[in-house]
């Protein structure tokens, strides 16, 4: 009797920890965040890529921010990662290394600044310069037009 009590106790331990393991992902930790502009009113910016490279091995995981501005990525090993954001029209930004723990969560918060681009920029220089010039060779015509007139007056 004995002999069936040791292996009925041996079952029910081995069924025990398969359940339990089956049903707890130790090994599992997360990773989101939410990306928003630099602008006045923080918008969020959809279609970021966002770049997660496990630090030791190098295993490289890509996301994509929805409507929000929200990523997250679930499943990863524990262990340090860097993160990287890129979307055209913004400027690429890298994150500092965040270490994650086995179960654990990260969250992280980033800000990205528009580019604005070199004929847009031009553009608006040339309008501002457009502008000051206008102005001066106004001033100057009228300063003209002015001396013109008082020494045709002085003369007559």
């Amino acid at each position: 009797m004995t002999h069936i009590n040791l292996v009925l106790f041996v079952c029910i331990f081995m069924l025990v920890n398969v359940v339990y393991a089956q049903e707890v992902d130790i090994g599992s930790a997360t990773i989101k965040g939410v990306v928003i502009d630099t602008s006045p009113n923080l918008e969020p910016v959809k279609g970021v890529t966002v770049s997660i490279v496990n630090y030791v091995d190098g295993q490289e995981y890509i996301v994509t921010t929805d409507e929000n501005g929200t990523y997250q990525k679930t499943g990863l090993q524990p262990g340090r990662y860097t993160l990287s954001y890129s979307k055209k029209g913004y400027s690429d930004r890298t994150g500092r290394s965040k270490v994650v723990a086995a179960g654990g969560e990260i969250f992280e918060r980033i800000k990205m600044h528009k580019i604005e681009y070199l004929h847009t920029y031009l553009l608006r220089q040339l309008f501002t310069w457009q502008l000051f010039v206008g102005l001066t060779f106004g001033f100057a015509i009228g300063f003209l037009l002015g001396f013109f007139i008082e020494s045709r007056r002085s003369l007559s």
